[in-house]
């Protein structure tokens, strides 16, 4: 959890895992819609296009987002079991949420592989499931503070801490003049109150490196690419087993 209890080595794997989910994220995203025409985690587009869709009376074109939006949840759901059903493991709590999503990911590069222009709809479900299960598995890991797959809520938290950030370089000036402002301003990028901050900073540019690089290769060569963050969600499963935390108690599951 990233808590004022967890211990900085628990912080840091649980960032680094975050921010690696994140370029993930950025990179299925993106290469979904280069792909196939459509954001799959992008549920705000998805539910705008579902209303608009209804009150026009366009059924056919109602269908995918709806899709979309049951297959995210579904995700989530999947994601939320296997978590709840390892939270006694001492190591590799995520393990099997990770597999899966690797799992769904190749099946969707085996497909775009197969048929390189398509459009078929089923290959946007997997890409959706994956983008909620991850969504999901980010969220417990984090007790709620991160959420990989949309940037909106991450823009927003950036926004109301950098006020923060400016309070507190501010409030060196009472009573301690230039030296204690020039002492806050030396002390920000490492200071505790701003760890947050940091993490949502290196989440969006996480998010953007993969939104970039992902579409770069797909577009020269093709499915394959795929093979990258599947190979980043297998490292974060091997990783996931060497650290060690400390187990759920019996009688009160993770929140």
């Amino acid at each position: 959890m990233f808590s004022a209890q967890s211990s900085p080595q628990s912080r840091r794997a649980y960032s680094l895992l975050a921010v690696l989910l994140a370029s993930v994220a950025g990179a299925v995203n993106a290469m979904g819609f280069v792909a196939l025409g459509a954001h799959a985690s992008h549920m705000s587009g998805n539910m705008a296009s579902l209303g608009e869709s209804l009150a026009q009376g366009r059924w056919d074109t109602a269908r995918l987002p709806a899709q979309l939006m049951g297959l995210f949840v579904a995700g989530a759901f999947c994601a939320t079991g296997l978590l709840d059903a390892s939270r006694h493991r001492a190591r590799g709590r995520h393990v099997a949420a990770l597999l899966v999503e690797v799992l769904v990911l190749g099946g969707v590069g085996i497909g775009l592989a197969s048929m390189p222009d398509t459009r078929a709809p089923e290959l946007l479900w997997g890409f959706a499931f994956a983008m909620g299960l991850q969504n999901a598995l980010v969220t417990r890991v984090s007790g709620a503070v991160v959420r990989t797959t949309h940037v909106t809520g991450m823009l927003t938290d950036i926004g109301i801490q950098l006020v923060q950030m400016l309070a507190w370089v501010r409030d060196g000036l009472r009573g301690r003049s230039a030296p204690g402002l020039w002492h806050r301003v030396r002390s920000l990028p490492s200071a505790v109150q701003f760890e947050r901050t940091r993490l949502h900073l290196g989440l969006v540019l996480a998010f953007l490196a993969g939104s970039t690089v992902g579409p770069f290769l797909f577009l020269r060569h093709g499915a394959v690419t795929l093979v990258l963050p599947c190979a980043v969600l297998g490292v974060l499963a091997a990783l996931d087993v060497r650290l060690t935390v400390k187990p759920a108690p019996s009688t009160a599951p993770d929140r």
